[in-house]
């Protein structure tokens, strides 16, 4: 998929969405950014190629063939034409003229249009994006009085740019192609290269910054470029969250919360099974769900039960749009057949001992019918705007060479946990399900995603996987308790030494010279067999903080 801009504001715009970015560098010298889209299957090319028809042509052609792209979409700016248009509206061409094509003669100019059109399937998933959620992409900025309207009508596309509505050519654009209700300068050049490619489909998506006059000036200053440059990113992409790679089968959109097939008794057979329709509406408030590693987007069954959970970003509601969420939801297929464990229940509890124990902040708990939906904070990383990482993506790969600054910031962010985990052990409640994901870290923030299984009765076989400690398993007899959230913290401080998780029967692990000998023995107390043996909570957090300061007066390596 390639996304073309010409200004730098239009770039912005888009490459605030990509992530996992990488610069290339195609052989004729055009630097493109290539990423991905939280939420999209899409690889995107992103490329700026400067004002003008030609330079856009001379960028898309050789873009298309290197990527061997199945997609082009221009996101950029242009000035309207009509009245009916407003600032900051976006723009889809529903036809792109080449105003200046024609002839000119002693009897004044004779116009030869050239037009080009969106294939068929491109014009049905414009009318579908602008009828449902068309802004689930909007990034968090100045908020408009009223949403911004998207007008699916043609625009005129030519190298001029247009300085007032009384100008020749303007006049000449509303005497020969009088429904253009917008003007731009890469449109045309764009179409034409694109159309050269029979299985390529191109769109051009143009947020309004001004009205093709002399006002033009004071518009761009007030920042009406960067609203309409956000606006027209938000809808394509929107766009291309439905769009499908040639030869793959359209998917049935049905309204309401997204309908996921399960593959096998356990969970899906993808971790993005939700990517066909990432928006979730629960009680008229809208969440963009997002990818992520192992159990960051999923759903699970465990009989009649279904248990989705994915992070999201608030498109709209109640609360701040633009902020994430943990989003999970527990669905009974039947009704509970009496007294016993209720699932549904248990998310609810969840919520309150959220509340009662200074967990993540409650952002929305609803119950329709069997369907319990909990939303919980994520926090953000308030530079970039996005959802902070978990611990997962700071564990080192084996084999674990010894980053003591990457260490220490595990280590206390693991302290700073054992504080919430300490405050549910002293009323007789325990996490249990502890595993990289669990832990939303950076290197000044850190924060538990939920508190796992602290609502759910413990029972044999739970938390299966690396972290799941010896009382959990089955026939060990024993009941899981505090004493397990400090065996999983000591999972995890295991595997940011050695690279992996514990693995029962293989010798404990010993830690280089490097290592501050005080971890090394946390970590071989809190991963003892016996629940006994290791030390409470708050001694574990202790032996942390402890350990933290000796990290910090670890020399550097030798090179």
């Amino acid at each position: 998929m390639v996304v073309l801009t010409a200004l730098q504001v239009e770039y912005e715009a888009v490459r605030q969405h990509l992530e996992d970015v990488r610069e290339i560098e195609l052989p004729q010298g055009t630097l493109l950014d290539v990423g991905r889209i939280p939420g999209l299957n899409w690889e995107v090319a992103l490329a700026e190629t400067g004002p003008t028809n030609t330079r856009a042509a001379l960028v898309t052609q050789p873009a298309i063939e290197y990527f061997d792209a199945e997609a082009v979409f221009f996101v950029g700016v242009a000035g309207a034409l009509k009245d009916n248009i407003r600032l900051g509206d976006v723009v889809v061409a529903r036809k792109v003229y080449d105003y200046q094509g024609g002839r000119e003669s002693v009897d004044g100019f004779e116009a030869r249009p050239d037009a080009w059109r969106p294939s068929h399937d491109m014009d049905q998933l414009v009318r579908s994006a602008r009828r449902n959620k068309p802004w689930a992409f909007l990034t968090p900025g100045p908020q408009p009085v009223a949403p911004p309207q998207v007008h699916f009508e043609p625009i005129a596309s030519g190298d001029v740019l247009i300085g007032s509505r009384e100008s020749e050519t303007a006049r000449r654009i509303r005497s020969h192609y009088n429904d253009a209700v917008a003007v731009d300068m890469e449109s045309q050049g764009v179409a034409h290269a694109a159309g050269m490619h029979r299985t390529v489909r191109m769109l051009s998506v143009r947020g309004i910054s001004d009205f093709a006059g002399p006002g033009k000036a004071a518009s761009d200053a007030a920042g009406s470029q960067e609203t309409a440059s956000r606006h027209a990113a938000a809808f394509a992409l929107r766009v291309l969250r439905d769009l499908r790679p040639v030869g793959r089968p359209a998917q049935e959109r049905p309204p309401g919360p997204p309908v996921v097939t399960v593959s096998g008794p356990d969970r899906l057979s993808s971790p993005t099974a939700w990517d066909s329709r990432p928006v979730v509406e629960v009680e008229e408030r809208e969440y963009l769900l997002y990818e992520g590693p192992e159990d960051l987007l999923q759903e699970s069954r465990d009989g009649d039960v279904v248990r989705r959970q994915a992070v999201a970003r608030v498109v709209s509601g109640q609360a701040s749009r633009g902020s994430y969420v943990w989003l999970r939801q527990v669905e009974c297929a039947q009704p509970l057949p009496g007294p016993g464990f209720d699932p549904l229940a248990a998310l609810e509890q969840e919520a309150k001992l959220c509340r009662a124990f200074r967990g993540p902040d409650v952002v929305q708990l609803a119950r329709h019918g069997n369907t319990v939906t909990l939303a919980l904070t994520w926090p953000a990383d308030a530079k970039l705007g996005r959802p902070l990482p978990t611990l997962h993506d700071l564990l080192p790969e084996p084999p674990a060479p010894t980053d003591p600054m990457r260490l220490w910031t595990i280590v206390t962010g693991l302290a700073e946990v054992a504080v919430v985990l300490d405050r549910l052990s002293g009323e007789g409640f325990s996490h249990r399900a502890l595993r990289p994901t669990s832990v939303v870290m950076n290197r000044s923030h850190t924060a538990l995603r939920d508190f796992g299984l602290a609502a759910v009765p413990p029972r044999p076989g739970e938390n299966p996987g690396p972290y799941q400690a010896p009382e959990q398993r089955y026939g060990s007899g024993v009941r899981p308790g505090p004493a397990t959230d400090v065996y999983q913290v000591g999972a995890l401080l295991y595997q940011a030494l050695a690279g992996r998780p514990p693995v029962p029967g293989l010798p404990a692990y010993r830690p280089s010279a490097s290592v501050p000998a005080s971890l090394g023995h946390a970590v071989s107390g809190a991963l003892q067999q016996d629940p006994a043996a290791r030390p409470g909570v708050r001694t574990l957090r202790l032996a942390l903080l402890a350990a933290a300061r000796e990290l910090t007066s670890v020399p550097p390596p030798q090179r």
